[in-house]
């Protein structure tokens, strides 16, 4: 396999191309490749752990280092059972000898461990994202999140059909006309999304479904009935038989997309109106169902809008220390990370952060595909409402192209 720092040298850092450069090994004798930048990876470090507990702390104090980074535990086996990243190696990996150690958890995979692996980082990010990198190509049987075949993240998406409607996918693909995340907890956006599919009275049927929208009523308009009860309801204006005119189904998918964008609270005055009336009137189980589905679209509305403060904020290029050579600068765009360099100190290198500069709105809007990256930007976006400092630190691409450019000149 080749190097994965040859290909970073020749696509000049992005991103999302070298993430296919991962592989799952299996066994492991080094954390492997990253799609990080090298010159911030420090050298890492493989100790065997001495039998008693006072020998294994004394090993890591002569060895561990007190900067950010990762860690691994392997077993007899040289498989790695468990991942873990820290703003402290030392301390951290020094709490898993203590007399009573803080997590149970922690005393099983010590007892299962034959050696322990760390990586010096120069940044809590970079550690952050490299633990998730670790995860995605071992999969240690110890870490229950970020596997990738575990608690994946979804996305709404509004249905590329005749009859447009609201779902949830783990994968992006040619059915998503509209697509909003990514977000956790797949199991409570569907509730969210059912609900939203009955409040804008968007159907919820399988695609399969032929969809014949009708102009204008008929003479015996019970001769056609719905295919399901939602019809009867008066929860779905039933495209399925041509009951509804496809303006007037077009307005409720307007609606659901305003929501979705967060431009309307519509649906929330609507249910708190509906509520209120069912409780006057002493329906408490009625109001019982509307209530739930506020609080589900509230919810989902809270998760939309963290997506959104992510897309708009982290946005510019964002200095990194390095481990040895040159900082290095991150280039984010709407929340994710699309591609790295050295900071830039010779004409050639500025004229390559400006062409990184320009490519940015067209990588910016292609499709988050990769499982690894989703999770990334996922990782992304919680450490910048963890340290909000961290948004000071970034440069807007306008201003950092106008310096390289009054350099150049």
């Amino acid at each position: 396999m080749r190097r994965l720092q040859d290909t970073i040298s020749q696509r000049q850092g992005s991103f999302p191309t070298m993430l296919k450069s991962i592989h799952t090994l299996p066994i492991c004798e080094s954390f492997g490749p990253s799609a990080l930048a090298p010159q911030t990876i420090g050298a890492g470090n493989t100790q065997e752990l001495p039998r008693d507990i006072p020998a294994a702390r004394k090993m890591l104090r002569e060895h561990c280092p007190v900067e950010p980074g990762v860690y691994g535990w392997l077993n007899r086996d040289g498989q790695l059972i468990y991942v873990g990243k820290s703003k402290s190696l030392r301390h951290r990996l020094l709490s898993y000898f203590a007399k009573t150690p803080t997590d149970p958890k922690m005393g099983r995979i010590r007892r299962q461990a034959h050696s322990l692996m760390w990586e010096p980082l120069s940044d809590e990010l970079l550690a952050l994202l490299r633990e998730q990198e670790l995860i995605y190509r071992w999969r240690p049987e110890f870490n229950s999140q970020g596997q990738p075949n575990k608690r994946q993240p979804g996305f709404v998406c509004i249905s590329d059909t005749a009859a447009p409607h609201g779902f949830v996918t783990k994968a992006l693909n040619s059915k998503c006309l509209h697509s909003f995340g990514p977000i956790l907890g797949t199991k409570d956006l569907r509730h969210s999304v059912i609900a939203l599919n009955l409040m804008c009275h968007l159907r919820d049927c399988s695609d399969q479904v032929r969809f014949e929208f009708g102009q204008q009523r008929q003479l015996f308009d019970e001769s056609e009935r719905a295919l399901c009860l939602r019809y009867e309801l008066g929860s779905c204006p039933g495209p399925c038989r041509g009951l509804c005119s496809r303006q007037r189904y077009q307005i409720g998918l307007e609606r659901a997309l305003k929501f979705l964008r967060g431009e309307s609270d519509e649906l929330f005055r609507e249910l708190e109106s509906k509520m209120n009336r069912a409780s006057a009137e002493r329906h408490y189980e009625l109001a019982g169902i509307y209530r739930d589905r506020q609080q589900s679209l509230e919810r989902l509305a809270r998760q939309l809008g963290r997506v959104q403060q992510a897309e708009q904020t982290i946005h510019g290029i964002l200095p990194v220390k390095a481990q040895r050579g040159r900082d290095i600068w991150l280039f984010l765009g709407r929340g994710r990370l699309l591609a790295h360099q050295p900071k830039p100190q010779t004409p050639r290198q500025r004229e390559q952060a400006l062409q990184l500069i320009e490519r940015i709105p067209q990588q910016q809007h292609e499709p988050t595909t990769h499982p690894l990256e989703i999770q990334m930007q996922l990782i992304i976006a919680a450490y910048f409402r963890k340290h909000r400092e961290t948004s000071a630190r970034l440069i807007d691409f306008v201003v950092a192209k106008q310096r390289l450019l009054k350099i150049a000149s």
